[in-house]
């Protein structure tokens, strides 16, 4: 089998490394093309921050890619990425179906833990992608029939989720270079706070604070929303300083595996950003109930009426994604006859977070690390 894995960003190459690693074990003629950036990057304009990994060499069959903007040593069969509906990996997906007739494997990188309006509109927009795609690998079973509820169509096959089986395995001696480049004081506790970029974003920073005023002897570490301090919104928040004193943001992807270890307490609103926090048995805070999550998370008045400060909560936006002549055709979509059925699950998760162990299942059907194997495996039937 040959095998290409893509990934653009280092949040990508996190959900990716452990099939590179079993991938590299296997009998597989391999590709690799990944970005350890915590920026996106398109290879046709930044291939020098790519990193080219193959077991395949002095290969006579080079074949190139207009979309990677390199050679590749053999005509690819698969095609794994963790990115459908965005650039760059929607045209790398358009090359390698119509002109190497490749198969597309989508790493589920995020989990439909929680559905949300928000979430309805992305599977939609994601169903556009679904004809070019031949496998999903999801996390769980509720998961994939959260994703169901919110109408995705595509063919998904339950694996766990891969971006958790080596990544929080992190050597001793990184963990030691962590500790000094974020000057952990070792005689107090560590806390990792996690940001929102939707309409209940300053709430959680009120109740940040709160926690903070109450436990001052504390250190206190942020990680944010993929993308937002470099975002023009949002940016003015952790330039030249966090906008919340005292907390130091963790802005390269890359440390906030170590920082998952590190940290004490983990703190933030209900989602899928807690899973590590779990695994590692830390002590997880959860602030849904009190800054209105639950209510919010079904809310499509921030988008219909682009009052929102989330990046996604701009009607012009979502009526751009589906070519809409006008607001009435988006009010349709989120009209309760469609929103209503997508929500019938969420009550489980909440009802669940008191179950640690429950609450694992819901994540990840398995939790074995194992993920990536399941995965191969797949694509050598």
């Amino acid at each position: 089998m040959n095998l290409v894995i893509f990934a653009s960003d280092a949040k990508g190459t996190s959900s990716l490394n452990s099939i590179i690693n079993e991938a590299s074990k296997r009998n597989i003629n391999l590709f690799v093309m990944i970005c350890q950036d915590t920026q996106l990057r398109y290879p046709t304009y930044d291939k020098n921050k790519f990193e080219i990994l193959t077991n395949v060499e002095n290969s006579s069959q080079k074949i190139w890619s207009k979309t990677l903007n390199t050679y590749l040593p053999f005509k690819p069969d698969w095609l794994i990425i963790q990115r459908e509906r965005w650039e760059p990996e929607f045209s790398i997906i358009l090359e390698f179906k119509n002109l190497f007739n490749c198969k597309i494997g989508v790493v589920e990188q995020n989990s439909a833990f929680l559905n949300t309006v928000e979430a309805y509109l992305e599977n939609m927009s994601k169903n556009k992608v679904v004809p070019f795609v031949d496998v999903f690998f999801d996390h769980s079973d509720f998961i994939k029939k959260q994703r169901k509820a919110l109408g995705f169509e595509g063919k998904s096959v339950v694996v766990g989720n891969p971006k958790y089986d080596i990544n929080l395995d992190i050597p001793i001696d990184q963990i030691n270079q962590l500790k000094q480049k974020y000057n952990i004081d070792s005689k107090k506790q560590q806390v990792l706070l996690f940001a929102l970029t939707n309409s209940s974003r300053e709430e959680l920073f009120k109740c940040f604070v709160e926690f903070i005023d109450n436990n001052p002897n504390y250190q206190y570490f942020i990680k944010p929303f993929p993308g937002e301090p470099f975002s023009d919104q949002y940016k003015k928040d952790y330039f030249p300083k966090f906008k919340i004193p005292g907390v130091t943001p963790i802005l390269e992807e890359t440390d906030i595996w170590g920082m998952f270890n590190i940290c004490d307490i983990h703190i933030g609103a209900l989602s899928s950003i807690f899973y590590s926090g779990l695994l590692l048995n830390k002590q997880v805070i959860d602030y849904s109930k009190e800054i209105g999550m639950r209510d919010r998370y079904t809310d499509p008045s921030p988008i219909l009426e682009s009052k929102g400060i989330g990046l996604e909560d701009k009607a012009e936006l979502w009526m751009r994604v589906f070519n809409l002549n006008s607001k009435t055709e988006l009010e349709e979509i989120l009209s309760p006859k469609n929103l209503d059925p997508a929500f019938i699950y969420n009550k489980i998760v909440w009802d669940t977070f008191d179950n640690k162990k429950g609450i694992l299942n819901l994540f990840d059907k398995f939790n074995d690390s194992k993920a990536c194997s399941r995965i191969i495996n797949y694509l050598l039937k």
